[in-house]
C-alpha cells in the first residue's frame, strides 16, 4: 500500500512534476518562469529606497528653484516694418547693368529697385548697424546713470555677479570665454566720413558679441513685412533698443540704396561750384575790359571783347547745364530714398519672456524623479552584487524593465 500511496503521490497526469500539483508547462505558454520581473518587485525596490528617491527629488527641486529665482529676467519687445514699393524707370547711371548687384540681394533695375525684403535681416544684423546701436546711450535697470551699451557691457562686475558666473552660470561663462578666444581680431565695420575704415576696439567688439544674441528678425516673403525682436533685461530697455535698431537700420538702408546717386551728386556739385567760380571770373574780366574800353575802335580791342564775351557765354551755358543736372540728380536722390514704414512701433512688454519659472519647476521635478528611480535601482544592483547569480539576473531584468518604461 505504501508503494501504491507513493505511486499515487509521485505519479500523476503527464507533465505533472513529482510532489507538485501545478503543471510545469501549459499549452502555448512554455515552462513557468519563477524569476519573472513583476510590478510588485519594482514597487518593492522603490519602497526600500523611497528615502533616496525623495532626497534626489528635493535636491533637483532646490536647484531648479534656485536657478528660477536667480536667473535674470528677460523681456522681448517687437516692432514691424515694411518697405513701400517704388516704381522707377530707366537704368543705372554710367551704364551699369541692372542685374550686376542682384547676387547681393540688391535689385537696381526694372520697375522697382532697392534692397529686397529677403536682405533685410542681414542688413539689420550687420556690423555697421550693431556698431551704431552699441554706441547709443540707454538707461539700464541695474545702472545708476544712463550710459552707452559699450560702457554697460564692459563695466566692472559686482561680487555677486562674479560668484554666479563661476558657480551656477559656469557653463555659460566658459562658453563665452571659448567664443572670445576663437573669434580673434574683429573685421572692419563701415567707413568714416573721410573714407577710413572703422575698426571696433576690444570693448566695442565685446558689446557687438553681446548684442548679437539679443536681436532677431524674420521676413514674410509674401507681404515683405519684417518683424524685429529685441530681448533685454528690462521692458523699457528692450523697447529703446528696438527703436535704436529701427533708426540705424533705416539709415543703413538709405546709404546702400542711394550710394551711387550720392556719388554722382557730389561730383556734379563740385563741378557746378567750379564752373560758377569760372563764370564769375569771366564776367569780371569782361566788365573790367568794358570799363577801360567803353567804345573799342581798333580791331585788337574788338577781338579781345568778342573773346571775353564768348568765354562768358560758354561759361553761362555750362553753368546752366550743370545747374539742370544738379537739380535732376537731387530729384533722383529723393526719388531713390527708400520709404521704410513702421507698421507696429516697439513698446515696453508687459510680461517677461524668461525665465519661465513654472516650466523650470516641472522639469526639475521630472528630472529629480527619474534620477531618484535610477539611483534606487543602481543601489539595489550594488547591494545584490554579493548575492548569487539568480539574484543578479533578476536585478538586471528590473533595470531593463525600468529603462524601457522611462524611454
Amino acid at each position: 500500500m505504501s508503494t501504491a500511496d507513493d505511486q499515487g503521490q509521485t505519479d500523476g497526469p503527464p507533465g505533472t512534476p513529482p510532489g507538485d500539483g501545478a503543471p510545469a508547462e501549459q499549452p502555448g505558454y512554455g515552462p513557468r518562469q519563477e524569476d519573472e520581473v513583476s510590478l510588485l518587485d519594482i514597487l518593492l525596490v522603490l519602497a526600500r529606497h523611497k528615502t533616496l528617491i525623495v532626497r534626489t527629488v528635493l535636491v533637483f527641486t532646490l536647484v531648479g528653484v534656485t536657478y528660477a529665482l536667480l536667473a535674470p529676467e528677460e523681456f522681448t519687445s517687437e516692432a514691424r516694418m515694411v518697405r513701400e514699393a517704388q516704381q522707377e524707370g530707366g537704368g543705372l547711371p554710367s551704364g551699369i547693368p541692372g542685374g550686376a548687384l542682384s547676387g547681393l540681394g540688391i535689385n537696381l533695375g526694372g520697375a522697382s529697385s532697392g534692397l529686397t525684403p529677403a536682405a533685410y535681416p542681414e542688413v539689420l544684423q550687420s556690423r555697421e548697424v550693431r556698431l551704431a546701436v552699441v554706441r547709443d546711450t540707454f538707461r539700464f535697470p541695474d545702472a545708476e546713470r544712463p550710459m552707452t551699451y559699450v560702457d554697460y557691457v564692459n563695466r566692472p562686475a559686482g561680487p555677486l555677479s562674479t560668484m554666479l558666473d563661476y558657480t551656477l552660470f559656469l557653463p555659460w561663462t566658459l562658453k563665452g570665454m571659448l567664443g572670445s578666444a576663437i573669434s580673434g581680431t574683429p573685421a572692419p565695420a563701415g567707413t568714416t566720413d573721410a573714407g577710413d575704415p572703422v575698426i571696433p576696439n576690444e570693448e566695442e567688439d565685446e558689446a557687438l558679441k553681446s548684442i548679437s544674441d539679443k536681436i532677431s528678425a524674420s521676413v514674410d516673403e509674401e507681404t515683405g513685412l519684417m518683424t524685429i525682436s529685441v530681448t533685454a533685461s528690462g521692458p523699457q530697455l528692450a523697447s529703446d533698443l528696438a527703436k535704436s535698431f529701427l533708426d540705424h537700420f533705416s539709415t543703413r538702408v538709405r546709404e546702400i540704396r542711394t550710394e551711387k546717386v550720392r556719388e554722382r551728386l557730389h561730383f556734379v556739385e563740385d563741378r557746378f561750384q567750379e564752373v560758377e567760380g569760372e563764370l564769375e571770373t569771366a564776367e569780371e574780366r569782361l566788365a573790367q575790359f568794358l570799363e577801360r574800353n567803353q567804345n573799342p575802335t581798333t580791331a585788337t580791342l574788338q577781338f579781345r571783347r568778342d573773346r571775353l564775351q564768348r568765354q562768358v557765354s560758354f561759361k553761362e551755358q555750362l553753368y546752366s547745364e550743370l545747374q539742370s543736372q544738379l537739380t535732376q540728380t537731387r530729384l533722383d536722390l529723393q526719388r531713390r530714398q527708400p520709404v521704410v514704414t513702421v507698421v507696429e512701433e516697439a513698446v515696453p512688454p508687459l510680461q517677461r519672456t524668461a525665465p519661465k519659472r513654472t516650466v523650470i519647476m516641472l522639469v526639475s521635478l521630472v528630472l529629480g524623479l527619474i534620477s531618484g528611480i535610477v539611483f534606487a535601482f543602481t543601489s539595489e544592483f550594488l547591494l545584490a552584487s554579493d548575492s548569487g547569480p539568480e539574484e543578479k539576473e533578476k536585478i538586471n531584468k528590473l533595470l531593463d524593465s525600468v529603462k524601457g518604461g522611462v524611454i
